[in-house]
């Protein structure tokens, strides 16, 4: 499984440097620029007009390799659907930067966004729980019991994982911030989660294909790295971002440990919830807030780091929560 995992990265990775090196000209013939929001960082006001739709240089690459699976190893169908959930994510949030660049700024609503990555969840749930090859289950931490999901418990259970996909994809979406944060970050966090892989290899039914998807993310977020990182040529978009967030919540799924994402995504949920204390704190006193501005990496923005620091010092901080996530994976 090792050498698979390897292939896919690297396969994965030069692909997407290929992909950039042909797209991103072609995204800037078409003037498909990013319009900065008004109220951000004023810093960032200087990056209108960079390019968007950039996480179709990586997700192309994934593409090809569950068609490659489906063509020459059909080995499980479960990597296919892992990337038609990618996919279809990738295709609210391209629907949505489409919106942004050629008729409004605000783009999709919420209540549209929320309804369409709310539609295919609820259809990943169903194959999941009913249709999917592993009966679904969740495995506690460090002592590696298995708590199989059966009967009407799928009911509570599939509510939790649409709720889940939804949380963790707008989590990822928040991230995406700083030039290369949100490249780096789940470089790191696919890297841990395809480790999962190899450490669940003997345990989890699924993990191959789960563990594959993973590594094609390491690559492909590596290889995105030669266009976003700063001062960024390009960005992933809402393409990217969302696509990123839904196979990082769907691995740690497939995984029977969604509460992965706690420690190896620690960065993801902090943005998260920064913007939710915020908002919470904001109308609770009429005006207060707790942080400079939200999501997070913009208090520290106007808190005087730099934007290299911002991905540094976020790295690092998911390199240690990788860590501690594999740690609770050891099993005895």
């Amino acid at each position: 499984m090792l050498i698979d995992l390897i292939f896919a990265a690297l396969a994965v990775l030069i692909l997407t440097v290929i992909a950039g090196l042909v797209g991103l000209p072609i995204l800037k013939r078409q003037k498909v620029g990013q319009t900065v929001r008004d109220d951000g960082p004023q810093t960032h006001l200087k990056k209108s007009g960079t390019p968007t739709f950039g996480g179709l240089f990586f997700l192309i690459p994934i593409v090809i390799l569950a068609i490659c699976d489906l063509l020459f190893i059909s080995r499980l169908t479960m990597l296919s659907v892992l990337v038609l959930l990618v996919a279809g994510f990738a295709a609210v949030g391209y629907l949505d930067d489409y919106i942004k660049v050629r008729i409004s700024k605000k783009g999709l609503s919420v209540i549209q966004k929320t309804l369409l990555l709310g539609l295919i969840s609820f259809l990943f749930t169903i194959y999941y729980l009913f249709l999917s090859p592993s009966e679904p289950f969740l495995l506690m931490p460090i002592s590696g019991v298995k708590i199989a999901i059966a009967g009407w418990a799928k009911l509570p259970y599939g509510i939790f994982v649409v709720l889940y996909l939804f949380f963790v994809c707008n989590a990822v979406n928040l991230t995406d911030g700083v030039d290369g944060l949100a490249s780096w970050v789940t470089a790191v966090a696919s890297a841990a989660l395809a480790g999962a892989g190899l450490m669940l290899e003997n345990i989890v039914y699924l993990s191959w294909p789960a563990g594959m998807l993973a590594a094609a993310m390491t690559g492909g977020c590596l290889g995105f790295l030669f266009f976003n990182r700063h001062p960024a040529r390009v960005f992933m978009g809402d393409t990217g971002s969302q696509a990123l967030g839904a196979g990082v919540a769907a691995v740690a799924l497939l995984y029977g440990a969604p509460w992965l994402v706690i420690p190896i995504g620690i960065i993801y949920m902090a943005e998260a919830f920064s913007v939710i204390i915020q908002v919470a704190y904001f109308k609770k006193t009429g005006g207060k807030r707790i942080f400079r501005m939200s999501p997070l990496h913009h208090h520290y923005e106007l808190g005087g780091w730099s934007e290299n620091k911002i991905v540094l010092v976020f790295t690092l901080v998911t390199v240690a929560g990788s860590f501690a996530g594999l740690l609770l994976l050891n099993m005895r």
